[in-house]
């Protein structure tokens, strides 16, 4: 109840007030909103990506920063959407560098605080909704109506077919959808489905895709794009040409070079849904073991941390529980709430020795494997010193951010360099 006063007395009217402040800026822009539990950020990436290749004047806002032009502003720390001040102020800059097109991630968080209050987008998605934030809404149900909130504010509206929210949306609202999918028929649906290790390919409309980037959920991503492209009147050959080198988001699926042939990536996989998705498109092309560096954010959804240690348990090899942003959390508590749900038949190992951790993973090549690690670059060293060639280590739930938030201290953090560190470190007990 607290909340919804305070959203209706004082995010509403600091939203109207920063639009009048910088003249209405959004009423000379064609919107494009684009939210969802996962995926945002990249199918976000790009529809932005294939409308610069088209030669329109495009900008894009995510919760990683806004991109226009050359210029890339950061929009805060261990952010959703911007606050509005920051929003119409972005806003204001593009339409003054002539800025025709912005694509908008758009988070639960900021429809229901009312950040883009007086906006209308020309096309809007839901890509998914999956369990999250369940610290701020009270129930799925709620959270799923907050989603849906961004259709109220838009003139197209595209839903995944494929996902369980698309029924439930269809029930609560009379707007005509349009929609995407790989399993039912839609108007935008994947077809010809081919994965390999190195690339994916399938068809859409008779239009063949081809991307190296070679995760199943990625489908998904290129088909809602698909359809805002379309939608937009533009030619499916500039995303054709966009997702064949598919474009580098900063901490997704982001891979860190190194001299042993171990793929180490970077993602921000922090949901139960993401993390499924994630290791299962994993499975599918991994040669070796697939090993999980994960932990859980502090004063979020706590229901949500047993899910993830039973879905890295049953997809991974071995995981190492570590801290996340713990904020005011135990670590312990954090990590102990992950373990309760991991799967039954899995071996804890305590040992700090390699040869004796090498040992019993030996000794249990069957079972999953996991580690207690409170350190986060304690448990990227144990991941690396562990890892073989052809072995998968990823690195999810900080992603892009670089900082790591202990109590309430900000504490410099890069999920890519803590992956150099413990190559360095690995090389050097080598050496």
């Amino acid at each position: 109840m607290f909340q919804k006063i305070k959203n209706l007395f004082f995010h509403l009217p600091k939203s109207i007030f920063y639009q009048a402040y910088y003249h209405f800026p959004a009423q000379k822009l064609t919107l494009i909103g684009i939210t969802g539990t996962d995926g945002k950020t990249t199918t976000a990436t790009l529809v932005y990506e294939t409308l610069k290749n088209a030669g329109i004047n495009a900008g894009v806002i995510t919760t990683i920063s806004a991109k226009y032009d050359d210029h890339e502003i950061d929009t805060g720390l261990h952010m959703t959407s911007p606050d509005p001040s920051v929003i119409q102020k972005i806003f204001k800059t593009m339409v003054n560098t002539g800025v025709t097109h912005v694509i908008c991630e758009v988070t639960a968080h900021a429809l229901d605080q009312y950040r883009f209050y007086g906006c209308h987008f020309a096309i809007s998605a839901i890509t998914n909704i999956s369990h999250e934030h369940l610290d701020y809404f009270k129930d799925m149900d709620e959270y799923l109506q907050t989603k849906a909130k961004i259709f109220n504010q838009s003139q197209i509206c595209i839903l995944n077919q494929d996902d369980p929210s698309y029924e439930k949306i269809l029930q609560k609202s009379p707007r005509d959808f349009l929609s995407y999918s790989i399993n039912k028929k839609s108007d935008y649906q994947a077809t010809d489905i081919t994965i390999k290790p190195k690339n994916l390919s399938f068809k859409i409309k008779k239009n063949n895709l081809i991307t190296d980037s070679s995760y199943r959920y990625q489908i998904y991503n290129i088909l809602a794009a698909f359809s805002i492209i379309d939608q937009l009147k533009i030619d499916p050959k500039f995303l054709i040409e966009t997702v064949r080198n598919f474009p580098i988001t900063k901490g997704r699926r982001e891979e860190v070079s190194n001299q042993l042939d171990i793929k180490a990536i970077v993602d921000f996989a922090h949901t139960p849904n993401a993390i499924k998705n994630t290791l299962e498109s994993l499975r599918e092309t991994n040669k070796g073991k697939i090993i999980v560096i994960f932990g859980a954010t502090g004063g979020r959804d706590q229901s949500k941390r047993p899910q993830m240690g039973l879905i890295t348990s049953q997809l991974a090899n071995i995981a190492i529980i570590t801290a996340d942003d713990t904020r005011n959390e135990n670590i312990q508590d954090i990590n102990q709430q992950i373990i309760n749900g991991i799967k039954p038949d899995s071996v804890l190992i305590n040992s700090a020795e390699i040869p004796i951790i090498k040992k019993t993973i030996k000794s249990n090549k069957n079972k999953f494997i996991y580690f207690n690690i409170p350190n986060r670059q304690d448990a990227f060293n144990l991941a690396i010193q562990l890892a073989e060639p052809k072995d998968t280590v990823i690195a999810m739930g900080k992603g892009h951010e670089n900082t790591i938030l202990h109590g309430k201290t900000e504490f410099p953090w890069s999920e890519t360099e803590a992956f150099r560190s413990a190559f360095k470190l690995r090389e050097n007990k080598h050496a």
